[in-house]
């Protein structure tokens, strides 16, 4: 045999080796949270904006970031701290390429003036509750509609990539886990 394949051969070995050793023995203190890797594409939804324009999430995807934010329709955005920041701050993030869409339950008609002064769609999930409604399929519905009270939500904010994946957690997209400190991060770039 040549001592080049030789060396080769001895290189490849130490590789195995060292590579089965550390499969076996990870570094202390580093852990994969495997639940954390899991990702899927963000649910599709068209709803009905402040101005009665149809918009289409389809329509962000690989071309934006998305927030998409929940909030209870019933006290409205201007109740909702999530909701304050994204006005806040919605044009530092447009500038860093990402778009907002905030989603709530049908709107207290006194407070559908409020939706008015966002610089994003607020859009409206009319059937709420139910299996094929937007907050059903993103997992934020508490409780479904019944006769004469609407269905409710939680508050939940959500972080969509520009290829349209999003974290899962079971068959669910998974919340941004401390949205307000998530928000700043985003202005800022992080």
């Amino acid at each position: 045999m040549k001592p080049r394949f030789l060396i080769l051969l001895l290189l490849l070995s130490a590789v195995v080796a060292v590579t089965g050793w550390r499969m076996r023995n990870p570094p202390r203190g580093q852990t994969v949270d495997i639940s954390r890797l899991i990702r899927g594409t963000a649910p599709d939804f068209q709803l009905l904006d402040q101005n009665n324009r149809p918009v289409r999430l389809q329509g962000y995807l690989n071309r934006f970031q998305v927030l998409v934010a929940f909030f209870d329709g019933q006290t409205g955005p201007d109740a909702d701290p999530i909701m304050q920041s994204l006005k806040q701050f919605s044009g530092a993030l447009r500038r860093n390429n990402i778009r907002i869409l905030a989603v709530s339950t049908p709107l207290n008609p006194q407070l559908k003036p409020q939706t008015l002064s966002y610089p994003f769609p607020v859009l409206r999930d009319t059937i709420a509750g139910t299996p094929e409604s937007c907050c059903f399929r993103w997992g934020v519905c508490q409780q479904p509609p019944t006769a004469g009270k609407a269905a409710q939500i939680t508050p939940a904010l959500f972080l969509i990539s520009q290829d349209g994946l999003i974290e899962l957690n079971g068959q669910f997209p998974r919340p941004v886990a401390d949205p307000l400190p998530a928000i700043t991060k985003l202005v800022q770039g992080d």
